[in-house]
């Protein structure tokens, strides 16, 4: 004889509920993705190991899921989409930039760039009218 005993109808409730709780567990790692990812920053401009003769830097990109960011220890604002815009003063040489970003879980990131900043032999005008009395 034949000892297993398959049921002849498909239990909708079961169906239902096992549809259910798969649904809503979906739906809550779905909502719970920005917290197991953390922050994020996106530097638009510079690209890293920039070279520049310009000693006015303007950093530009987009940081998501932050609660805190800060240029070199100096908080900075984002916009509504997370875009930001800041102006730096470069010195002669290597700079190193750090961007830090930080979301309500106290998770943090750093971003590390480095500019190179060669700075032009520039003539002053007391000079050029020095030349130019020989």
């Amino acid at each position: 004889m034949n000892n297993y005993k398959f049921e002849k109808y498909f239990n909708i409730r079961h169906f239902i509920i096992i549809f259910s709780v798969i649904i809503l567990l979906s739906y809550g790692v779905f909502n719970a993705r920005n917290l197991i990812i953390g922050p994020i920053i996106e530097v638009y401009s510079p690209n890293q190991n920039t070279e520049t003769k310009e000693n006015l830097l303007i950093i530009k990109g987009r940081a998501k899921n932050i609660s805190f960011l800060s240029l070199n220890s100096k908080p900075i604002f984002v916009d509504m989409e997370g875009l930001f815009e800041e102006k730096l003063l470069l010195s002669p040489g290597s700079n190193i930039i750090e961007i830090r970003a930080k979301d309500r879980f106290k998770k943090e990131i750093l971003k590390t760039l480095k500019v190179y900043y060669k700075q032009t032999a520039t003539t002053s005008t007391s000079e050029v009218d020095e030349n130019n009395k020989i």
